[in-house]
Order: C-alpha cells, then sequence, then structure tokens
C-alpha cells in the first residue's frame, strides 16, 4: 500500500514537472522557434492537442560590441534580445539547449564566419550543450564559447573535459564568466582563454582581488569587463590589466554643451555643403586641394583594390569624376566621423554608425528610391555623429544644413525617415516589444529584420575608405 501511494505521489509530481516544461517549452517555442527545425517529440501526455510545430524564425538576434584596451571592436557578443533571456530562469536543461540552438542556428544561418573577419565572436551555451553536434558546423577559429552550468553548485560532466579538448584542436576558445572557483572552474579554467567579469556585481577592491589571481594563476588568458557604465569604468578597468571592455559606456552622452567642431571637421562640411549645392568640379577640386591628407586619402581610395581601376589615378579632379557625387557625399560623410581623433572609442562609434546607416538602407530598399535610400543611409550615420564629435546633436549638425526630413527625424523625430531610425536603434537596444512595434510602423516583416542586420554588418567589414 506505502509503495503504491509512493509511486502515485512520485509519477504525480514527475508529470507536474513534465507538464510545466512543456509549458515552458510552447512559451519558448512561440517567442523564439528554432529556424528549418522541430523538436524531439514529447511523449504523447505531454503533448498539447494543438501543437504546430515550429514555426517561422520570429527572433532577433542581438550583438554588443566588445572593445580592446586601444577602444577598437575586438569583437561581438551574440545573444537574444532581452526580453526572451529575461525568460530563460527556470531550471530546464533543454529549454537552454532550445535557446542555444536559436542563437547558433542563426549565426550558421547568416555565415557568422563572412561577418567576423579578424573579430571573435562570443556565444555563451549550457555545459551540456557542448555535445551538440551544431558547434562542430562553427568555423572554429574566432568562436569563443562561454560555457556555464545549469546549477553552479551542481556536478560537471566528466566527459565535458574531453569534449573541450576536442574543440580546442578545431579552433575554439573558452570562457568562463563568474566563475572563479568551484568544481565547473576547477575542470575548465585550465582551457579558458577568457575569464568574464561582470563589474557591477562588486567593488573596485574585489574585483582588483579576483583579477589578480586569475592573471597569477593564468597568465595567458584575457579578462574581461561586462557592463561598464562610464568612461571612467573603462579606464578603471584598463588600470587592473582587463584586455577586453563591454557595456553602454560606448554610446553613453555626457554634457558637451560648450565643445566646437574642430578646423578639419568644418573643411569636411563645408566640402559636403558644396556637393548638395551642386556646386562645379572646380571649385570641388579647389578645396580638396587646400588639405593635403584629404586629397591623398582620395586617391588612396580611388586607387585601391575595391575600385578595380586598371590605371592609377593621379588627379583630384580625375578621381572626383570617377567616383560620382553621389559616392564622394557617402565617402566624406564616413571621413567626417575620422575627423575627431581624440574622441574616445570613435573607431568602435564609426562602426556602429556605419551598422546603423546601411541597416535603414536596407530596410528602406521597398519604401523607398535610391536617392531616399541615400538619405536614409545619411540619417543613420549622423544620428551618432554627436557621440563621436562630442558636442550636442544640433550643434553637430548645424554646419552640414541637411535635408529637411533628415533633420526632422534626428532632431524631432518626425519625418518619413523617422521611423526607420527608431527601428535601428531599437533593435540595438534588443527590446523585441520595440522592435515588433517599430517593424509595423516600417511595413518591415520582423523576420527580415535579422537578415538585414547581419547583411548591414557585413558591408561595414568591407567598407574601406
Amino acid at each position: 500500500m506505502l509503495n503504491r501511494l509512493f509511486t502515485f505521489f512520485t509519477n504525480r509530481r514527475a508529470s507536474a514537472r513534465a507538464a510545466a516544461e512543456q509549458r515552458d517549452f510552447q512559451a519558448l517555442e512561440e517567442l523564439a522557434p528554432v529556424k528549418g527545425t522541430v523538436p524531439p517529440p514529447a511523449p504523447p501526455s505531454e503533448q498539447p492537442g494543438n501543437h504546430t510545430g515550429l514555426g517561422e524564425e520570429r527572433s532577433v538576434i542581438c550583438r554588443e560590441a566588445v572593445l580592446n584596451r586601444e577602444q577598437r571592436v575586438a569583437g561581438y557578443e551574440f545573444i537574444l534580445r532581452k526580453g526572451m533571456r529575461d525568460r530563460l530562469h527556470i531550471p530546464s536543461r533543454r529549454i537552454h539547449h532550445i535557446y542555444n540552438e536559436v542563437v547558433i542556428r542563426n549565426l550558421l544561418h547568416f555565415s557568422i564566419n563572412k561577418l567576423l573577419g579578424h573579430r571573435q565572436a562570443f556565444i555563451t551555451v549550457l555545459d551540456s550543450f557542448l555535445a551538440n553536434p551544431l558547434i562542430d558546423q562553427l568555423p572554429g577559429p574566432g568562436i569563443v564559447l562561454t560555457v556555464m552550468p545549469l546549477d553552479a553548485a551542481g556536478d560537471t560532466p566528466d566527459a565535458l573535459g574531453e569534449r573541450v579538448l576536442a574543440l580546442k584542436q578545431q579552433g575554439f576558445q573558452f570562457a568562463l564568466e563568474e566563475c572563479f572557483e568551484g568544481r565547473h572552474f576547477e575542470m575548465l579554467a585550465p582551457h579558458a582563454s577568457h575569464f568574464i567579469f561582470r563589474t557591477a556585481q562588486r567593488n573596485p577592491a574585489e574585483t582588483q582581488k579576483i583579477a589578480d589571481q586569475i592573471s597569477q594563476r593564468y597568465r595567458d588568458a584575457h579578462l574581461i569587463a561586462r557592463d561598464l557604465e562610464s568612461f571612467d569604468d573603462f579606464e578603471l578597468c584598463r588600470t587592473l590589466n582587463f584586455a577586453l571592455f563591454q557595456g553602454p559606456f560606448v554610446t553613453s552622452r555626457e554634457d558637451w554643451t560648450d565643445n566646437r567642431a574642430g578646423p578639419q571637421t568644418l573643411h569636411i562640411c563645408d566640402l559636403l555643403n558644396h556637393l548638395r549645392r551642386d556646386a562645379e568640379t572646380t571649385q570641388l577640386v579647389e578645396l580638396l586641394k587646400q588639405d593635403a591628407m584629404l586629397s591623398y586619402r582620395l586617391l588612396r581610395y580611388i586607387n585601391s583594390a575595391a575600385m578595380g581601376l586598371r590605371q592609377t589615378v593621379t588627379s583630384i579632379e580625375h578621381a572626383l569624376v570617377l567616383i560620382g557625387r553621389q559616392n564622394m557625399y557617402r565617402w566624406l560623410t564616413l571621413l567626417l566621423f575620422g575627423s575627431a581623433q581624440n574622441s574616445p572609442y570613435a573607431a568602435a562609434l564609426q562602426e556602429t554608425a556605419l551598422a546603423r546607416g546601411r541597416f535603414m538602407e536596407l530596410i528602406g530598399e521597398r519604401a523607398f528610391a535610391k536617392a531616399e535610400r541615400d538619405s536614409l543611409f545619411i540619417t543613420g550615420l549622423f544620428s551618432m555623429l554627436d557621440r563621436v564629435l562630442r558636442m550636442p546633436l544640433p550643434e553637430a549638425i548645424k554646419p552640414l544644413h541637411l535635408a529637411e526630413w533628415v533633420e526632422a527625424a534626428l532632431l524631432r523625430g518626425e519625418g518619413p525617415y523617422a521611423p526607420f531610425l527608431d527601428l535601428a536603434m531599437a533593435c540595438e537596444s534588443s527590446d523585441q516589444d520595440r522592435i515588433e512595434a517599430a517593424a509595423a510602423s516600417c511595413g518591415i516583416e520582423i523576420t527580415d529584420v535579422n537578415a538585414k542586420h547581419f547583411e548591414a554588418l557585413a558591408w561595414v567589414q568591407s567598407v574601406e575608405y
């Protein structure tokens, strides 16, 4: 009798757990279906009556720049949008595995190896997910897998060490995040190339103590500081010998009321204004010749391998004719971002701004003609000009005399370009509700957002200027 009661209640609890996990799975399926796959079938007792399988991919993959000590982009962390991550606090290995599949299948679909170039991709996976054959489809070199245990206090499977060694032979690197002791740490730390610190979780003295211990024990490993809020936080972690840095400090705004544009910035603005007014080529040539470095860069650009010219161009006037006025305008806007040499993380800001502008241009293909899409690109690019020049945005764009709708979108969030700028900024915020609302305002399918974002990122890697 007692055995039957024990069996009854044990089975009941197991069924309840299975039903709860299936509900969680269904919720995850709706939020982030795995593209092109069907999950393993659940037992008949757990299958809902109206199960329709996994639908079309609707998950927005977000990325956050990882900067090196010179404040240049060294890589990206790829994650699902914030709303999805917030739902993954349930202790279900299957749910976490599906999360990992969503991220990795998207990266494979968009050929992550082509997007990275010399940069690294940081991907967080559950320890048991390393056995998944999807991992082997990633390119290996350039991929850093942050291995997380489902239960930090639980046992780490012995086979994990063997799998890590096998993946290291394929070129993968490994990281541990906020894991500095315990069985998981002892097993994986000798194989880790990176140790990740969530700097907001402890005071500087504690951070320094742990960082010193890790550096002394694993001298070849790199320390990564995440969640940095300000440039002061960045400087502090740099003095503690951190090698890589993440956080909102890159795009944060400060009080730049009294700052003014430098001579080179104003000279480029003058050239841009002459182009907009369709000035004579002779006028443009004379303006270019006033800046020897600008003339040199134009000739270097026109003679680059990307242009594919058979003969070397040595004339400024010839270069202007070949490049065309529209492309000249775009080239100068890129140089405008490079005119603020003393701006912290200018290179990272420029890369983000380029991706934003290109993304807006791509998502506007169905709504605007070619000339209008150029304006979308300029809108996205100049939306970060204040952070590059370290000036209030109205002051930064004032010398440019921009078109009416570009200025309306930048300063007032109005006009036909504003919804596209809002969508680009929403994608960077990783707020799924905002992304879906902005996409609807633009008439864009949410399934197109990832494709255009990755396409924009690939374009940025190819830009020469």
